[in-house]
């Protein structure tokens, strides 16, 4: 834990000298060992990743280091190709709303959109996935009850909505013909409003466990439900970049334990996701992306034990579902592990 402390110590030193705000190039760097890397936010997913990762690349003696930097998907994507940052992560459907210049990357000048056609993928990692909660107590056991209630879908303008409202309607409710009463609302608002009997479904992001719903069943007993089975194909179709969306089947069991029984099911839960990427350029050296990648694979135990939101991380699932080709030092890395 020290040399995760000092990092985020370095880290937090570097935010508050401004450098956050206008990263150099790395053309500028005094040593390419040290590879910066572009997050969403200081309490992020992929910044706990960043942290674990250069932990275990210390521990290892393997001459590279990785300091992450809040920055934002968007921005994050930009610096990569600005090379203000050596590596970023972005969800697959995302990064093809980059290079066809449309979603957060429509205004975009076309020189930029065009340096995001050359980057490469690292591999893609299982982080979060959008959940729908319930009161264990309610009525609500499947999506097929959803129907006339409220539903809390996250923020306004996020993914999670947009997913929700197109998951509904696939199962055969409109939001538009009032089939169900969406309400945009945070993860934290939704599960307070469903404690409360505000609301009927809430929506979260996360893990397993998920913190706000590991809060909130201390509460009240909750349930988990689960889309159809057959529902990807509609859902994926139904969506732009939608071929990148997949569910993740986790077992009844696990979500017993990780909850301690305070959140039951009736088997199986299935949650939507897509893969998260690390984006790199494709000039970065062949040994040294093969490093990266050999490295977090073969210490992957360490990285899951560093944060419960990284604990689903499966090198099975490293080269599922990409939407930019692989760099070849992890294409070597990966057919050696058995993931392509």
């Amino acid at each position: 834990m020290t040399a995760v402390f000092a990092k985020a110590v370095l880290l937090l030193a570097t935010l508050a000298a401004g450098l956050n705000a206008v990263l150099p190039t790395r053309a500028a760097a005094a040593d390419s060992s040290e590879l910066v890397m572009a997050t969403v936010s200081l309490t992020s997913e992929d910044f706990q990743l960043a942290m674990a990762w250069s932990t275990v690349l210390s521990e290892t003696h393997t001459p590279l280091r990785i300091t992450p930097v809040a920055t934002g998907t968007v921005k994050g994507l930009r610096n990569l190709v600005q090379k203000r940052a050596d590596m970023t992560l972005i969800g697959a459907p995302h990064y093809l709303d980059a290079v066809k210049r449309e979603g957060s990357f429509k205004d975009d000048p076309p020189a930029l959109v065009e340096a995001y056609k050359t980057l490469r993928v690292l591999f893609a990692i299982d982080t979060g996935m959008g959940q729908y909660v319930v009161r264990a107590d309610g009525p609500v056991r499947s999506f097929a009850d959803i129907k006339g209630r409220k539903v809390g879908i996250g923020r306004p303008g996020g993914n999670a909505g947009r997913v929700s409202i197109a998951l509904f309607k696939v199962h055969g409710l409109d939001a538009d013909k009032g089939d169900v009463r969406p309400e945009y609302l945070d993860y934290g608002t939704a599960l307070d409003q469903l404690s409360n009997g505000q609301l009927d479904v809430a929506t979260v992001w996360g893990g397993v466990p998920q913190p706000g719903l590991d809060q909130a069943s201390r509460s009240n007993t909750l349930r988990l439900i689960s889309p159809a089975p057959d529902s990807l194909p509609a859902l994926q179709a139904a969506l732009t970049n939608g071929q990148h969306y997949v569910y993740r089947t986790i077992p009844a069991e696990r979500i017993r334990a990780a909850y301690e029984g305070r959140v039951v099911t009736d088997g199986p839960v299935r949650m939507w996701t897509f893969p998260f990427m690390v984006m790199v350029r494709a000039d970065m050296p062949d040994e040294q992306a093969y490093a990266l990648c050999a490295r977090f694979w073969d210490h992957v135990d360490e990285v899951r034990g560093s944060s419960a939101a990284l604990a689903l991380i499966d090198v099975a699932n490293a080269a599922q579902g990409l939407s930019a080709e692989l760099h070849p030092g992890s294409s070597r890395c990966l057919a050696e592990r058995k993931a392509l």
